[in-house]
């Protein structure tokens, strides 16, 4: 590391507050400014044991906001990640603060790392420049898998998608869910259920998507199966919320009813049902090489917003 004198990293308390104010990023990746801290402390988002504090002779030298919901213990994801501009070797620090976080939060599952771009700037060298030290950061400190994946939003004043005509949709028990999420993960393309089948199989796949899609905000109720008019089962959608907005959070087609077009019939009623129940905005995100379901979200209406960097165990 750079200099001579050591480095400490500590969580943040109250009276740390005003210095955690005066952080601010030149380089272009979106980051948590004064207004969103203050807002996101006040809604239990963000929370003093869950920030981390690195200084060199009790000089700020770098910052680590981790995000939870507001009932949770333990936070999910680490939200702003920044170095003072003058250190050589940010990295270093950004590992140091990604190892305190990790080690104080390691019970509380599935951590990640987010850093957002905008999808305009993803070819520049300082886009690039940025990306990459936190990276590196994020494999030394234990997020081995780095996924890209595209952001996607639209609002109730875009015109809605046609209702579908060949499908028919139903409400379906925990035990239809848990086994249509296993059966749709044969040839996905989504990065994260073909990590989880490689690692834990099908089975844990299914079983954790329920459990977790059942713990976000929305109703369950609007869980729905699709089938065509001959009672034939083709796919499921699963539109939740996430802690601000409307969300597409899953949609599967089974593999034999693949390449029909189906994905466009899911997409399109999951949209309906939120702009129904009067959601002013929905969002979505795919992995940058879905390109399905990118096609998808583009012929439903929704613009891309952001690009995101996933680095996850």
């Amino acid at each position: 590391m750079d200099g001579h004198d050591s480095l400490t990293v500590r969580p943040s308390t109250p009276a740390d507050l005003h210095a955690l104010e005066q952080w601010s990023c030149e380089e272009p990746v979106a980051w948590v400014d004064r207004t969103r801290l203050r807002e996101e402390m006040a809604s239990g988002n963000y929370r003093h044991e869950w920030t981390w504090i690195a200084e060199r002779a009790d000089r700020p030298v770098g910052r680590a906001l981790w995000w939870g919901r507001s009932d949770a213990t333990s936070p999910l994801t680490l939200d702003c990640l920044l170095v003072d501009p003058g250190e050589k070797h940010p990295e270093d620090i950004a590992t140091a603060l990604i190892l305190a976080g990790r080690d104080a939060f390691d019970d509380a599952g599935e951590l990640e790392f987010n850093v957002d771009v905008a999808v305009t700037d993803s070819t520049d060298r300082s886009v690039s420049a940025a990306l990459e030290w936190r990276e590196a950061a994020a494999h030394r400190g234990g997020f081995t898998r780095t996924t890209e994946r595209i952001a996607f939003a639209r609002t109730a004043d875009d015109p809605r998608p046609e209702i579908s005509t060949r499908l028919r949709f139903a409400a379906g028990t925990d035990d239809q869910f848990r086994v249509l999420f296993g059966a749709v993960a044969a040839g996905s393309l989504d990065s994260h259920t073909r990590s989880m089948v490689a690692e834990h199989g099908v089975a844990a796949l299914a079983a954790d998507d329920l459990a977790f899609y059942s713990s976000l905000p929305g109703l369950r109720e609007a869980w729905q199966i699709a089938s065509r008019t001959d009672g034939t089962t083709v796919g499921f959608i699963v539109p939740t919320r996430n802690a601000y907005d409307a969300a597409i959070s899953y949609l599967g087609v089974l593999p034999e009813h693949r390449g029909n077009g189906y994905v466009h019939d899911l997409l399109s009623q999951m949209v309906r049902i939120h702009h129904d129940a009067g959601e002013q905005k929905i969002v979505g995100t795919t992995d940058a090489t879905n390109l399905p379901m990118r096609a998808a979200f583009e012929r439903a209406g929704f613009g891309v917003t952001r690009t995101r960097i996933v680095h996850a165990r």
